[in-house]
């Protein structure tokens, strides 16, 4: 996927930072359901960012699309190896 078509899906619909939490929750699958935000599950299930599975919430096309174009964390970079360490 290119950065162009990322790019469009971020322009489609805002999501407040707790919102892209739940959903980098759910893409990680850090969590049980029960435990996550039921306002922002509610949200991200009518964006259609997630769907609901057997005892799980998944991501769909369009919410890997979105988890994708959300800003990574300075430590998710990938670490480079420098003298053998």
């Amino acid at each position: 996927m290119s950065r162009a078509s990322t790019a469009n899906v971020s322009r489609l619909f805002e999501l407040t930072d707790d919102e892209a939490i739940t959903l980098r929750r759910i893409a990680f699958s850090e969590a049980e359901v029960r435990s996550l935000r039921r306002g922002d599950v509610d949200r991200l299930l009518k964006l259609r960012l997630i769907a609901e599975a057997k005892n799980s919430l998944v991501l769909t096309i369009s919410g890997k699309e979105h988890f994708d174009s959300l800003p990574r964390s300075i430590f998710a970079a990938k670490l480079y190896q420098r003298n053998g360490w």
